[in-house]
């Protein structure tokens, strides 16, 4: 008996391909003129702040193909910013000082920029210099869980100033919570801390001070975070937890527990054709490994004639397959499935 995400994956695979072959014309090399569709794209929202705001700043989007888009900061540190869809998603602004700090958005929705998400993504990425990391963002972008579990570690390193400021630092995504430049709250532990890194070609250190120059924390980057259950959908997020697709996400109120799927498919030589994305709901599990992924033969013998699987892989919460269709074109396409928890 095949599990939910196993005949999903099937039916998102054919489907896909029937999109596929919609969007290429079914092989007909005349386009007599047809307008492609327009490109979907995910809006993310935030404040950007250091404890006072950081206003009339450029803040910068980048896709996970490397595309990019700017917006500007309003008066009090909040921006939106409309980029073409492909989660993940990398943000930077620099403020007044010269400083550039970094975020990362799983989906559309809420992705604060401040140095609390700045400590995070370093943390995710090494402690190397995240200029480079948002250079090669579509080669080396973490995981969503990669971040979360970064993000853990920034509140056990900070959570008696958390708790000071009454944010449980348990429960609370960095990320995503909803605050304002005001003074309390998240804004209260940006105003009790100064961090600033210290980066040469291959690696940072990240200093933590308060207000007057005395060290508030060591950093620790091994600190237990036993306890901590912080997610994407969890808090007053404020949106976190979608899941791009199309022109919004898939479900809005899915039911904690289930997953999403979603299924991205990309092609080689289409020349920019966009392949609207595919989401499923309510899964309840996903693959536990590559071989629970592509292992079985569902799969290959749901697909027509003319079309065959080259590869197969699965890297915990992705799986991809890539195919060749040789009739009644020929093209090799990748289907990309990311498995996300609700």
């Amino acid at each position: 008996m095949f599990r939910a995400w196993q005949k999903t994956r099937r039916l998102a695979l054919v489907t896909g391909l029937a999109v596929l072959l919609a969007a290429c014309g079914g092989g007909d090399d005349d386009t007599g003129g047809t307008t492609p569709p327009p490109v979907a794209k995910a809006t993310i929202t935030g404040v950007a702040a250091v404890g006072a705001a950081i206003p009339n700043a450029v803040v910068t989007g980048i896709n996970v193909r490397g595309e990019t888009i700017t917006a500007t900061t309003g008066a009090d540190g909040s921006y939106s910013i409309d980029i073409p869809e492909g989660a993940p998603y990398a943000l930077k602004v620099t403020d007044a000082a010269g400083n550039t700090w970094y975020s990362y958005a799983p989906a559309a929705g809420r992705a604060n920029l401040t140095p609390l998400t700045t400590l995070a993504l370093s943390q995710a990425w090494g402690n190397k210099p995240l200029a480079d990391l948002a250079a090669a963002w579509a080669a080396n972008a973490p995981t969503a869980d990669q971040v979360l579990a970064a993000a853990a570690t920034v509140n056990a390193n900070l959570q008696a100033v958390m708790r000071n400021a009454g944010v449980d630092p348990a429960s609370t995504n960095i990320f995503t919570q909803t605050f304002s430049a005001n003074g309390q709250g998240l804004d209260a532990v940006l105003d009790a801390m100064r961090v600033s890194f210290s980066c040469n070609a291959g690696a940072c250190t990240q200093t933590i001070n308060s207000p007057g120059g005395d060290v508030l924390i060591t950093w620790n980057g091994n600190i237990s975070t036993v306890g901590f259950t912080i997610s994407w959908s969890g808090g007053a997020s404020g949106g976190g937890g979608q899941i791009d697709v199309n022109l919004g996400a898939c479900a809005p109120n899915p039911t904690p527990g289930t997953y999403s799927m979603i299924v991205q498919t990309t092609v080689a030589g289409l020349g920019g054709v966009p392949i609207p994305e595919i989401c499923v709901n309510g899964l309840p599990g996903k693959p536990a490994s590559q071989s629970d992924f592509c292992g079985s033969g569902d799969v290959n013998s749901a697909l027509p004639p003319g079309v065959t699987i080259t590869e197969c892989s699965f890297v915990d919460p992705v799986g991809t397959i890539s195919a060749r269709i040789t009739s009644p074109i020929t093209l090799d396409y990748t289907v990309k499935y990311t498995f996300v928890l609700r």
